[in-house]
């Protein structure tokens, strides 16, 4: 199966907000973002992205799983965060922001990924803008999840 069409099948299903939820798009839509993208692949044990590394990119998890860690602003000790999917995206506060990264990210498998930085972005939005503003909706819906998640895991740290 092309990427794809995996991907879409990740995301035509509401799996509480983590992952991108698109139910409309189809394969043909997935392509159409997908050839603005890179293809990376990650080993086992090996880290994508590093807290405090500047990069204002996003990854699409095809297949594998990473795992995140960082910190938590109710503590200093770095912890595990969350694990990420085929499905997920990882990196978008960076992409949005263009600071420096909050987390580390690395592969517990070899993981497969698209990697789709900020001019990237912008060509896909120029040539599907339908399409490129659905994805910021759906990019949106994770930050937000992904801020709650947190927020809620510091009020049952205190």
């Amino acid at each position: 199966m092309d990427p794809a069409s995996a991907f879409q099948q990740h995301c035509a299903t509401d799996r509480g907000g983590d992952t991108l939820y698109l139910p409309n798009w189809s394969a043909e839509d997935w392509r159409r973002l997908f050839g603005h993208t890179e293809s990376v692949s990650v080993s086992s044990g090996d880290v994508l992205i590093r807290h405090g590394e500047r990069e204002r990119a996003l990854y699409f998890v095809i297949s594998g799983a990473l795992e995140v860690t960082g910190r938590t602003s109710s503590s200093d000790t770095l912890g595990r965060l969350f694990r990420e999917q085929p499905g997920s995206v990882i990196g978008e506060i960076a992409l949005f922001d263009g600071l420096p990264r909050t987390a580390t990210v690395w592969a517990t498998e070899t993981t497969v990924l698209l990697r789709l930085d900020y001019e990237q972005l912008q060509g896909f939005i120029a040539e599907f803008p339908m399409l490129g503003n659905g994805l910021l909706f759906a990019l949106g819906r994770v930050l937000a999840f992904r801020l709650r998640r947190s927020s809620e895991r510091d009020l049952h740290n205190h």
